[in-house]
């Protein structure tokens, strides 16, 4: 628990508040001895925390509750805009907010950050990074390195032994879209050539078509939400994606025509892949 969670559970928010009363600081104090007797792994100093945030860092708590997404996020809850329409806009500067996240809430926002990592929950950390110009600086190089450490567990894990039944568990996230927009928030040429990496391993596993092709197409559709730093990668990936898009357009043109035949159709798909390998090929020059 943290203390956006106990200042939630003690009922403390008011709309248009703007300071914190003895009352409010009674209601933390009471809140927190509940939450304790509940649950011996609550911090003991949890409570003094929060009331210390309340007295003497009052701006950036009220900037937080009054802020949707930091808001809902510390406090697990999925409050609606229409929670945060206050006539009374808290203001506080950027640095002030980040150095309150750092003091009373960086352990919880790590160990957040990291779990939806490890859940492959990428929308959900890109849906928080809305508001990333308040988190501390220490926090986002730990998702950064968290972010580099996915893509070298998928760089170890394709290889000729991986088997079609085991990518649900291990690089199915190399499919996801929302991968590749989570890893351009930290973009960098160190991080270009670990997805050229894993492009490439893909693309070599020649003795295991299986998983080259149920990882291949996915990942072409994928890649071009990848804003590479080097604008080459950035080509290829789009010329990749407009060869399947393009092919995946005259399969189903086709298809839908009475004289043609299965196939032709399966001829089109061998040439389709043909040409993107061959794009693949000419990206790794």
């Amino acid at each position: 628990m943290n203390i956006i969670e106990l200042f939630e559970n003690a009922g403390i928010y008011k709309e248009n508040i703007r300071d914190f009363s003895a009352e409010d600081i009674e209601k933390a104090r009471r809140q927190f001895e509940i939450e304790r007797s509940g649950n011996s792994n609550v911090q003991h100093d949890l409570g003094d925390n929060l009331i210390l945030a309340m007295q003497n860092f009052a701006g950036q708590l009220l900037f937080i509750s009054n802020n949707r997404i930091l808001y809902n996020f510390f406090s697990k809850k999925n409050y609606s805009r229409n929670r945060f329409n206050s006539d009374y806009k808290v203001s506080s500067s950027k640095e002030d907010v980040q150095a309150f996240i750092d003091k009373f809430l960086s352990k919880d926002l790590d160990a957040i950050l990291n779990q939806l990592i490890e859940q492959n929950r990428f929308d959900n950390i890109d849906d928080f990074l809305a508001v990333k110009e308040y988190l501390p600086e220490n926090s986002m190089e730990n998702l950064s390195k968290k972010v580099s450490e996915k893509l070298d567990f998928a760089i170890d894990s394709i290889n000729g032994n991986l088997q079609l039944s085991d990518i649900n568990r291990t690089v199915e996230f190399l499919k996801y879209r929302s991968f590749y927009v989570l890893v351009s928030h930290f973009r960098s040429t160190e991080k270009d050539e670990k997805i050229k990496t894993v492009y490439n391993k893909v693309y070599n596993l020649h003795s295991n078509s299986a998983v080259r092709h149920e990882l291949m197409n996915p990942m072409i559709s994928s890649l071009v939400n990848y804003n590479a730093v080097n604008y080459d990668l950035n080509a290829l990936f789009r010329k990749n994606k407009d060869a399947l898009d393009a092919a995946n357009e005259r399969v189903s043109d086709s298809g839908s025509s009475s004289g043609f035949s299965g196939w032709s159709i399966v001829v089109v798909i061998i040439i389709v892949i043909r040409v993107i390998l061959l794009l693949a090929r000419l990206g790794r020059a």
